[in-house]
């Protein structure tokens, strides 16, 4: 891979979360959708990131704005326009977690409005592709004509390109061509089963996450043959809203801290490395509530430090004392951070963030 500087580059669902309590009340607003996640969490990290979309000119715009500001996110290429909402997910909070920990909705609880994100946006971003900025990783959550126009610019140029879809959609040479510009590609059981409809040839690492059985990869460097990393046992379930955008953060993350390989050469030890990162790191978020629970009750500097413990931990237990990796793990160094009080903090915040379900947004 060419020398690029450490920039992310991405495009996909940007949208207000607006968390909803089992009574009903709405308790906290913060930046979401897969790719707002991915790229304002290594933004946070220390990296720096430029998402491409188009916002709305509403109230939801300007708080996704802020909180990509307050990361120090470059907005150069997050554009507004009247002619469309800002997209809002209401993340309705489970009394039980028996059925999982939350649902999402587009629907306002108050008023049944919804704001749906739009794909429309491809010929705003196309006219000169030259005035991009370089990246290291580019960053595309589903088809859309934008990212894939983008994903194929970005591999060209030499970026390693992360494909994170939750649907193949409805167009089945769209979602081709994205498969063919990835690098990465990372889904979960429970929305695809597999790629073999698809020429996958140009792949390098696939990756299927499988809830709480944790996940699992291939690579042709590893000749294909699937690799299991068991999830950890959780002391407590806080949240697993935005669990997978945490473990795509951290492969990111450490798969490219420091290294200059290229993109098609990561052996298992680096895959396993940074995999068990990301793990960590979405296992840690899910003692919190809301996505982006963990950067709100911890510093960045202590986020990743708590992961680098955990990874190294586990990869002791793999390399050492040749433990099934596919395993569930009881680490009970997790269990003392749960013991965290401020990040059981989280799960008690009350307020708005002076944000009401149906304001003009």
């Amino acid at each position: 891979m060419k020398t690029l500087p450490r920039r992310i580059v991405g495009t996909g669902l940007f949208a207000l979360d607006v968390i909803v309590s089992p009574d009903g009340a709405v308790t906290h607003t913060a930046l979401g959708g897969s790719a707002g996640n991915v790229l304002s969490i290594l933004a946070a990290l220390g990296w720096n990131a430029s998402p491409m979309g188009t916002l709305g000119n509403d109230v939801a715009a300007c708080k996704v704005r802020d909180s990509f500001r307050a990361v120090g996110a470059d907005l150069e290429f997050m554009r507004r326009s009247s002619d469309r909402c800002t997209p809002v997910i209401y993340q309705h909070q489970l009394a039980s977690h028996e059925a999982g920990t939350h649902r999402f909705s587009f629907a306002c609880p108050t008023c049944g409005q919804y704001r749906r994100p739009r794909w429309d946006d491809a010929t705003a971003f196309c006219e000169d592709l030259s005035t991009l900025p370089p990246a290291r990783v580019f960053f595309l959550d589903r088809p859309t004509p934008l990212g894939v126009m983008l994903a194929e610019h970005y591999r060209g140029a030499g970026s390693l390109v992360v494909f994170e879809p939750s649907a193949s959609g409805d167009d089945a040479h769209l979602f081709a061509r994205a498969v063919r510009s990835a690098h990465v590609i990372k889904y979960a059981d429970d929305r695809m089963d597999d790629l073999s409809d698809f020429d996958t040839r140009t792949v390098s690492i696939e990756i299927q996450t499988c809830g709480s059985r944790g996940l699992r990869f291939r690579a042709p460097s590893l000749d294909n043959a699937w690799v299991a990393l068991g999830a950890y046992e959780l002391p407590h379930v806080g949240d697993t809203a935005g669990a997978g955008d945490w473990c795509t953060a951290g492969l990111i993350y450490d798969l490219l801290d420091g290294s200059s390989s290229d993109s098609g050469s990561f052996d298992y030890k680096a895959l396993t490395r940074a995999l068990a990162f990301g793990q960590a790191l979405s296992t840690l978020n899910c003692l919190t509530e809301g996505a982006q629970g963990l950067l709100e009750a911890w510093s960045p500097d202590k986020i990743v430090r708590s992961a680098r413990k955990l990874r190294t931990l586990r990869l002791r237990s793999f390399f050492k004392e040749k433990a099934n990796p596919s395993s569930c793990i009881h680490e009970p160094k997790l269990e003392e951070f749960a013991e965290d009080s401020r990040l059981r903090g989280t799960l008690e915040r009350s307020g708005a963030d002076d944000f009401a379900c149906c304001l003009p947004l």
